[in-house]
């Protein structure tokens, strides 16, 4: 029964493997999780990255121990909340700059910066609705 269910976790793990971060969009929250953290592992077995392989194989055990339905969604509120304060830190620099009537150059690097955090945070808000 033991060697029944290791060779199942094994060939479930090892199926992952073959996804692309494209295919792991349409799973949802621990299988989505999984099936990311075994795309970067095969990434890092790939580039022979020890250190990113140990940590990504930790990574993936404390999934398979912990994850919940809650917890990922507890993961991408977070990041979420996270994305949204960096988009308000953007957007005071460059109304600050603006305001102090800095270099055009200095604003248009605020304002990449903001469209970049604004991409960001849009992403996450899309993990978060595929949730």
């Amino acid at each position: 029964m033991k060697l029944k269910t290791i060779l199942t976790v094994v060939l479930f793990s090892l199926s992952f493997i073959g996804f692309s971060q494209s295919n792991c969009a349409t799973l949802k929250g621990c299988e989505r999780k999984l099936c990311e953290l075994n795309a970067k592992l095969a990434t890092a077995k790939k580039a022979g990255n020890q250190n990113q392989i140990k940590g990504v194989e930790e990574a993936i055990a404390q999934t398979k121990k912990n994850c919940t339905t809650k917890t990922v969604n507890k993961d991408l509120d977070k990041k979420v909340k996270e994305k949204q304060q960096k988009v308000n830190e953007r957007t005071a620099d460059l109304n600050e700059a603006i305001k102090d009537k800095e270099s055009k150059e200095k604003i248009d690097k605020k304002r990449k910066k903001l469209n970049e955090a604004k991409a960001d945070l849009n992403k996450a808000l899309a993990e978060q609705k595929a949730k």
